[in-house]
C-alpha cells in the first residue's frame, strides 16, 4: 500500500512492525559469531595524528535501504549498519589559518557487494556527507573545511553477502588561511560551444597554434603504451578539425613514443613536429605541403634520456627562409636543460632543416632546474626565454638571438620577485612566460601554498619586475596550468583550470577511486584578460570560458610520479591558449566529464568581449536555437596523405543540421548532404556513417553527476540502405571490465571513443533532396526534460571498417547548444512533489528455495528526476545486477515499474523491475519481479523483507 494513503493509525501499526522487524534482525545478528562491529568503534584525526583507520562489522546478509533507518539509538549492536564515531580534534579556529579537508574511505572486497557511506556532525545532527554508488569496491567522502568535533560515520550494507570492510578518515591541510578572493568582473568577454576537436580520440595536455594562414594546428600524446601523438588541423576558422595523417596516426610513426608533444609553423608556413620517444629521445618530422608528407628524425637530442621538449620558431629579419632558425630545447635527465637550434626548412628536398639539431648555448647545458615551461622567441626584441620553477620565484633563461645567429647563445638567468604565498616549488605543473608585440614580457604562475595564479612583468627583458599580481578571483580559488599568451602591448590573456573548493588538488577524491566523491568538486577552464598588465594597477578580468565542468576531483601534479602513487593524471600537464588574427582567444582544452573520464578534446572560442589586440570583438556566429549550415565540399576521405586529399564523398558532404522535437517523448535531426543517390563508401572503407551527438547533464555508470555522451545515427553497410540507432555506451567499470563506449588499453584509460548502435531508431532518407532524418526516442537518450541544455550538438560523417574501432573522418559541422523544450517526464510522480520507492528482501527463485535477494533505493524528485540505484543478486544463476540508469519510474497506487540500462555481470543490459507494497510488513504479502534483456526473469512474493512505495 502507498504510504501517501497509510491512515494515521497505519501508520503506527507500520512503526510497530519495523521495531518487531528491527528485534527479529538483531536476534539474528547477534547469534551468528563471525558478527562484530567496527573496530575499534571510535577514532580521533588531528595534525599531530592525521589519519585513523577501523575494521567494519563482518555481515553474513545485509539489505538496509536507508541510511534513515538505523541510527544508533534504534541500532545498537549494529545489526542493520555500521556506526564509527570519529573525533576531528582540531582547535576551533584551524580552518581560519588552513585550508583543506577530511576524506573517509571505505573498501571492501568484491564488487558483488555493495556497502554505502553517510557522514554525520553529531552536534546537530546534519548529513555532511554521503557516497552511494554501487557496483565497486570503495566509497569515499571528503569535507571540505569540517567544524572540528564528534562526527558519526555510519556504514549502510545495501545489499552485502559474507563481507566487513575496511574504513580509513585523513586529514588534508595548507598552512595558508582562507583569504576570500576579489569577484572579478568579466569585461563583456563572452566564449562559444565547445567544439569537438576529435570526436574518438582522447589525448592529454593539448596544444594550439595558429599558422600565418589562419589555420589552427592542434596536438598531443596518446601515451608511452600506445607510441603515438597526433596533430589535428582546422582550415575553416576552429569550426571543425580532421586528423592530420591518412592512418589516423601521429605524422612520423615510430615503435617508441607517445609522449609529450610540439607544433609551431614558420613565415613559410613550414610544420615543425616533435614527440617524446618514451623518455629515450626526442622525434621530430618537418612538413611542406600543410600536413600531407613529414620527414622524420627519431634522434634529434644530442643524448639519450630526455624529458619533455619544446619547440620555439626565429622567422628571423626577413620573409625569406634562409635565416628561419627552429630552437628545440628539452630536459637531458642525466645533466639538465639543452637547447638546440637547426636552420628552417627549405623545402621538401631539405634532410637539415628542422630535423638535424647542434647546440645552441655556449655550454652544454643552460640550467639544471627541474622543471622548465614553454621555450619562447620574442621577435622585437630579439630574445629567447625559458622559464623555471625554482623555489618561491621563477628563473628566467635568456639570451639574446643576433639575426640569423643559431649558436654560441649566451644565457644568463633573471629571477622574478617571489611568490606572495611563498612557494612554487614544482608548482602547479609549469610556469610560464609570453612576450607582446611591443617585447614586455610576463612570467605567470602558480603559487602552491595558496593555488592562487600570480603575475609579474618586465619591459627590460626581465632586469627588473614589477610587483607579483594575484590574477585569478572567486569562484576560481584552487588553481593549475596557467598558460599566458600576450598580444598588443600591455594585454596578457591567461587560461587554467579552476575550483571554487580551497586545498591542494593531489588531495581531493579521485575519479578513479571513488566517482561519486569526485563529483563534489567541479573544474571550469577560466579565462583572464589582464590590460594595462606592466603597470602597478592593472586591469582584470576574468569569466569561465567552459559552458559547464571539465573535470571532476583530483587533479595530480606530480607527472610521471602520478602513474605510481595512483593519481589521476588523465589532463596530463598543461592546455594552451593562442591569440588568433583578430586577437580572440583560442583554447584547446580536456573535457572529462564524460562517462568514461576520457581526456576528449575541445576548442574553445572567445567571441565577444575586448581582444588582445586592444579591440572589441563581436559575435560573427551566435548559438542557434535547433542547427547550423555548413560549407559544401569538404567532406575528403582522407583530408591528408601523400599524394594529397583524397575525393570528396557527396553523401558524407553535409550541408545543415537540425534538431527538433515532433512530440513530447521523441527527438530528431535532420541532416542535409550533398548528395545522396550513392551510399557507397569511400576507397577502402566497409560502410558509412552519420552520427550526430551531444553532452547533458546526466548520470555515470556508478550513479555519479555526469555529461553523458548521447547520439543518434544512421549506418549503411557496402551502399545499403540505412539502419538508425541511438545511444551513449558505457565505461570501464571500477574493475577494469573495458565497457562499451570506449576502447582501453590500460585500467579505465579511455583511449578510443565508440558510438554502438545500442537502441533501434526510425529514420528517413530522401535521395531527391539529400535529406536524411533520424528519430529517437528520449527514454534512449538518458530521458532529458525541458530546459536540459544538450551541449555541443555536433554532426559528424565517416567511412568505416568492419571491426576496426577507429573511423575515417569525414565531415563535421559547427557545434551548437539546443536547450529542450516540452517532454513527457520519465515519471508520473506529481509535479512539484517528491516520490520514494525504498526497500529490499528476496525472493524464493527456484522450487529448491535459493534466494534472489534485492534492495531498492529510489527518489524522484520534485523536477521530475530521478536518482538512486536497484541492486539483486541470485546465487544460484551467478547473477550480480545493479542499475547503470534508471529512464522510467511509474507508479500506479501500490505498484512501482521501474525501466532503464543495467549491469549483469559486467555486461550492460535493459532492465525491468516491478514491485507492489500490499502491506505492512511486508513478508507475505510485498511482490518483486525482475526482467532483463538478457532473458533471466524472476518474480515472486517476498519471503523476507518490505518494500515501501512513499
Amino acid at each position: 500500500m502507498s504510504e501517501r494513503t497509510v491512515p494515521i493509525a497505519r501508520r503506527g501499526q507500520r512503526g510497530l512492525v519495523f521495531l518487531v522487524i528491527l528485534l527479529g534482525l538483531v536476534m539474528l545478528f547477534s547469534s551468528m559469531p563471525a558478527a562484530r562491529a567496527a573496530d575499534p568503534g571510535t577514532g580521533t584525526i588531528s595534525t599531530s595524528g592525521p589519519s585513523t583507520s577501523w575494521q567494519g562489522h563482518l555481515y553474513a546478509a545485509g539489505a538496509t535501504s536507508l541510511p534513515d533507518e538505523c541510527p544508533p539509538a534504534i541500532d545498537p549492536v549494529d545489526a542493520l549498519c555500521d556506526h564509527f564515531d570519529l573525533n576531528i580534534d582540531l582547535d576551533p579556529a584551524f580552518w581560519l589559518t588552513h585550508v583543506g579537508s577530511v576524506v573517509i574511505t571505505i573498501q571492501w572486497a568484491s564488487s558483488d557487494n555493495d556497502f554505502d557511506l553517510y557522514v554525520y556532525r553529531q552536534s546537530d545532527g546534519a548529513q555532511v556527507g554521503s557516497s552511494a554508488s554501487g557496483g565497486t569496491t570503495s566509497e569515499q567522502v571528503a569535507l571540505q573545511s569540517p567544524i572540528p568535533g564528534p562526527y558519526e560515520i555510519r556504514v549502510v550494507p545495501f545489499l552485502v553477502t559474507a563481507s566487513d570492510y575496511s574504513g580509513t578518515a585523513s586529514l588534508f591541510y595548507l598552512n595558508t588561511p582562507p583569504t576570500p578572493n576579489p569577484t572579478l568582473s568579466s569585461g563583456g568577454i563572452a566564449f562559444g560551444p565547445h567544439t569537438i576537436i576529435d570526436p574518438q580520440r582522447t589525448e592529454g595536455e593539448p596544444l594550439n597554434h595558429i599558422d600565418k594562414f589562419g589555420n589552427i594546428w592542434e596536438t598531443g600524446p596518446w601515451g608511452f603504451s600506445t607510441a603515438q601523438g597526433f596533430v589535428h588541423r582546422s582550415t575553416d576558422g576552429g569550426d571543425s578539425f580532421h586528423i592530420v595523417s591518412p592512418e589516423g596516426l601521429r605524422p612520423n610513426p615510430a615503435l617508441a613514443g607517445g609522449g609529450d608533444t610540439d607544433i609551431l609553423t614558420d613565415d613559410q608556413g613550414f610544420a615543425y613536429f616533435a614527440d617524446l620517444e618514451g623518455l629515450g629521445q626526442v622525434g621530430v618530422a618537418v612538413s611542406n605541403d600543410a600536413g600531407n608528407n613529414w620527414r622524420e628524425n627519431f634522434v634529434a637530442a644530442q643524448e639519450p634520456l630526455t624529458d619533455r621538449q619544446w619547440l620555439a620558431i626565429d622567422n628571423g629579419a626577413t620573409s625569406g627562409v634562409s635565416d628561419n632558425t627552429v630552437f628545440l630545447t628539452y630536459n637531458q635527465l642525466t645533466s639538465g636543460w639543452q637547447v638546440t637550434s637547426s636552420p628552417g626548412s627549405t623545402g621538401s628536398n631539405d634532410l637539415t632543416g628542422g630535423l638535424v639539431y647542434q647546440n645552441a648555448a655556449t655550454t652544454n647545458v643552460v640550467t639544471t632546474d627541474d622543471r622548465c615551461g614553454r621555450l619562447l622567441f620574442d621577435p622585437a626584441k630579439r630574445m629567447l626565454y625559458l622559464p623555471c620553477n625554482n623555489g618561491d620565484h621563477v628563473d628566467i633563461w635568456r639570451a639574446h638571438v643576433d639575426a640569423g645567429q643559431r649558436t654560441d647563445l649566451e644565457f644568463s638567468s633573471v629571477q622574478t620577485p617571489p611568490s606572495p604565498g611563498g612557494l612554487i616549488g614544482l608548482g602547479r605543473l609549469f610556469s610560464d612566460v609570453a612576450a607582446d608585440s611591443a617585447g614586455n614580457i610576463y612570467a605567470v604562475w602558480v603559487d602552491i601554498n595558496n593555488n592562487n595564479v600570480y603575475l609579474s612583468a618586465s619591459t627590460d627583458t626581465g632586469t627588473t619586475w614589477t610587483t607579483p599580481v594575484q590574477v585569478n578571483g572567486d569562484p576560481a580559488n584552487s588553481n593549475v596550468m596557467p598558460w599566458a599568451v600576450a598580444g598588443a602591448p600591455g594585454i596578457l590573456d591567461i587560461a587554467f583550470y579552476g575550483t571554487d573548493i580551497r586545498g591542494d588538488p593531489n588531495t581531493f577524491p579521485s575519479w578513479l577511486n571513488n566517482r561519486v566523491a569526485a563529483t563534489g568538486i567541479k573544474w571550469f577552464v577560466y579565462f583572464v584578460q589582464v590590460q594595462s598588465a606592466t603597470s602597478g594597477s592593472p586591469t582584470i578580468y576574468q569569466v569561465k570560458a567552459s559552458e559547464h565542468p571539465t573535470d571532476y576531483g583530483q587533479i595530480c601534479t606530480g607527472g610521471l610520479g602520478c602513474s605510481v602513487s595512483g593519481g589521476d593524471r588523465t589532463l596530463a600537464d598543461f592546455f594552451t591558449l593562442a591569440i588568433d588574427h583578430d586577437g580572440a582567444a583560442r583554447i584547446v582544452m580536456n573535457d572529462l566529464t564524460n562517462q568514461h573520464h576520457g581526456a576528449a578534446l575541445f576548442a574553445l572560442t572567445q567571441v565577444a568581449g575586448p581582444s588582445a589586440y586592444g579591440t572589441t570583438l563581436k559575435n560573427k556566429s551566435p548559438n542557434p536555437t535547433n542547427g547550423v549550415i555548413d560549407a559544401s565540399g569538404d567532406a575528403q576521405v582522407p583530408h591528408y596523405a601523400p599524394l594529397g586529399a583524397g575525393s570528396n564523398q557527396p553523401a558524407l558532404d553535409l550541408l545543415s543540421i537540425k534538431v527538433s522535437q515532433p512530440d513530447l517523448s521523441h527527438l530528431t535531426v535532420t541532416l542535409k548532404v550533398k548528395s545522396l543517390a550513392s551510399l557507397l563508401p569511400p576507397t577502402g572503407a566497409d560502410g558509412v556513417i552519420w552520427l550526430t551527438r551531444w553532452q547533458f547533464l546526466s548520470t555515470g555508470d556508478d550513479g555519479e553527476e555526469s555529461y553523458r555522451i548521447f547520439y543518434v545515427g544512421a549506418d549503411s553497410l557496402a551502399g545499403q540502405a540505412p539502419s538508425y540507432f541511438a545511444g551513449t555506451g558505457t565505461s570501464a567499470s571500477d574493475l577494469e571490465v573495458q565497457g562499451t563506449g570506449c576502447v582501453t588499453n590500460t585500467p579505465r584509460n579511455c583511449k578510443i571513443v565508440v558510438y554502438p548502435e545500442e537502441s533501434p531508431a526510425t529514420g528517413t532518407i530522401n535521395s531527391a533532396t539529400g535529406t536524411l532524418t533520424v528519430t529517437a526516442s528520449l527514454a534512449d537518450l538518458g530521458s532529458p526534460i525541458q530546459g536540459d541544455t544538450l551541449f555541443s550538438v555536433t554532426a559528424l560523417t565517416f567511412g568505416y571498417i568492419t571491426g576496426d574501432p577507429i573511423m575515417m573522418d569525414a565531415d563535421a559541422t559547427r557545434a551548437f547548444d539546443y536547450l529542450l523544450g516540452a517532454t513527457t517526464l520519465p515519471t508520473n510522480c506529481p509535479a512539484g512533489t517528491t516520490c520514494k520507492v525504498t526497500g529490499g528482501g528476496y525472493i524464493y527463485v527456484d522450487p529448491q528455495q535459493d534466494r534472489g535477494s534485492f534492495n531498492i533505493e529510489l527518489t524522484v524528485d520534485s523536477s521530475g528526476r530521478t536518482r538512486g540505484k536497484i541492486s539483486y543478486r541470485d546465487p544460484a544463476a551467478a547473477l550480480a545486477f545493479r542499475t547503470l540508469r534508471i529512464t522510467s519510474v511509474r507508479l500506479d497506487g501500490n505498484t512501482a515499474t521501474i525501466k532503464g540500462t543495467g549491469s549483469a555481470n559486467g555486461m550492460e543490459t535493459g532492465f525491468v523491475v516491478k514491485v507492489e507494497d500490499k502491506a505492512e510488513p511486508g513478508v507475505g504479502q510485498d511482490t518483486f519481479s525482475i526482467q532483463l534483456e538478457t532473458g533471466y526473469s524472476k518474480s515472486g512474493v517476498l519471503q523476507g523483507g518490505n518494500i515501501q512505495i512513499h
